[in-house]
């Protein structure tokens, strides 16, 4: 592994370890509004939110599509970074030699 991929590696980890502090710190800040909402009595939902989707419904749809578009975006890169280089080396030499300028007579 190339210390790029390990430094790269630690930094995710340790951003990814102080995101889920994040989240845990939220959820429990917000458990007093949770159990204030569960003594308010329950209400019909009106007739035009039936077909409205939960949102947990919505975070699942949007997360299998993010991971869809994130498989999708690696196959690519792979395939990207996988084609040979280019070889030719006449190419660079003719644009680093300079013409002479031409002398007047």
């Amino acid at each position: 592994m190339s210390e790029y991929a390990k430094l790269a590696t630690a930094a995710g980890d340790q951003y990814l370890s102080a995101l889920a502090d994040a989240q845990e710190t939220f959820l429990k800040s917000i458990e007093p509004v949770i159990e204030t909402m569960g003594k308010v009595p329950a209400m019909p939902a009106p007739a035009f939110a039936i077909d409205v989707p939960t949102p947990q419904e919505i975070s699942e749809a949007n997360f299998a599509f993010a991971n869809k578009w994130l498989k999708q975006q690696k196959k690519f890169a792979d395939r990207l970074f996988a084609t040979p280089a280019p070889t030719s080396t006449s190419s660079t030499t003719s644009s680093t030699t300079k013409a002479k300028p031409k002398t007047q007579s």
